[in-house]
């Protein structure tokens, strides 16, 4: 008999794009599946309705009385599952119709892998055009390990672009502790994988496909820039405090340091791209400058985001731009 999965929905306020995430797990072409659709938002019979009318299989519907934070309520779902393996989907994304069996087959041919990853498409809000892809990119292996997939994640190996919705063991993840207590659960898909994989494997499949929706809410992007500043250094504090890496990095001490340093570096370069660009037309002139400086101090950081203050005076950049001319003509 196959293995069953859970597929847990979270909903919060939002019910737009519910159809289409739950018309793509009722399309799966795996047999046993337990569905959870989880309210958040105190939508009641509407949402029974919406659900029924887009779901035709068997499912569950739980409830929370009053809206809990994110992270609480995604680790209600893990503690609700009753799968041998757990995929959480958010209500606006999709997957492909193999994207469960695909992944379960990988799962039972590699019982060392905590976690299998799909091809991901990052996709229009309206669900007109592709705007990125994992093939736009050397794909990943079919099996790596905790720390090679690490390694090869940080340092932009392949372009992994979203670990939202990947099929996990569900055993792995509640051992793991679920997803840690990061505002907004920005970064906490990201610390949850990486502490399933100490020590295991993670496995991948470009024969399905998980679909993510792009638009204000995608990675936080609406988010304050004081509330990412936040919820950065608190991963950033996961990564240096979690009990259970800094019991693993006892063991494997070596790993453990390169684990932090690549992680941190990857939370640090993500930060400083998005006030770079995202939050530069966004919030004032000086709330922007203060916010470049929100992070615990890291060398290559702070020298970049001083350095981009300095060239975002008004006429330092022609200065700087006239400064390096003779010295590039002289070489």
């Amino acid at each position: 008999m196959a293995p069953l999965v859970t597929v847990a929905i979270p909903v919060y306020k939002r019910l737009g794009y519910l159809p289409g995430a739950l018309r793509s797990v009722a399309a799966q072409d795996y047999p046993e599946i337990e569905l959870i659709v989880s309210d958040n938002g105190e939508h009641g019979a509407t949402l029974d309705a919406l659900v029924a009318a887009h779901y035709p299989r068997p499912y569950r519907l739980r409830r929370n009385q009053r809206s809990v934070p994110i992270v609480e309520h995604f680790n209600q779902l893990i503690d609700s599952a009753s799968g041998v393996y757990y995929a959480m989907l958010s209500d606006d994304d999709e997957i492909s119709p193999t994207f469960i069996g695909e992944l379960v087959r990988l799962l039972e041919r590699y019982p060392e892998a905590t976690a299998a990853l799909a091809r991901v498409e990052a996709f229009s809000e309206d669900g007109a055009r592709v705007l990125a892809a994992t093939d736009d990119a050397p794909l990943p292996p079919e099996l790596m390990s905790g720390m090679a997939f690490v390694r090869a994640w940080c340092t932009h190996q392949h372009k992994f672009i979203s670990f939202t919705t990947n099929l996990s063991r569900t055993a792995d993840l509640r051992a793991a502790g679920g997803y840690p207590p990061i505002e907004r659960a920005n970064g906490s898909d990201n610390a949850l994988l990486i502490k399933q994989s100490l020590g295991r494997a993670i496995a991948f499949s470009a024969r399905c496909t998980f679909r993510h929706r792009m638009h204000a809410t995608s990675f936080g992007k609406a988010a304050e820039i004081e509330s990412l500043a936040r919820s950065s250094r608190q991963f950033l504090a996961w990564l240096a405090e979690d009990p259970g890496l800094r019991a693993w990095g006892q063991q494997h001490a070596a790993e453990y340091a390169e684990l932090r340093e690549l992680a941190a570096g990857l939370a640090y370069g993500t930060y400083l791209a998005r006030w770079r660009g995202l939050y530069r037309g966004q919030i004032s002139g000086l709330r922007w400058v203060l916010a470049g400086f929100r992070l615990p101090f890291h060398p290559r950081y702070t020298r970049q985001a001083a350095a981009t203050v300095l060239y975002s005076l008004p006429g330092l950049d022609r200065l700087a731009r006239r400064h390096k001319r003779p010295r590039l003509a002289n070489r």
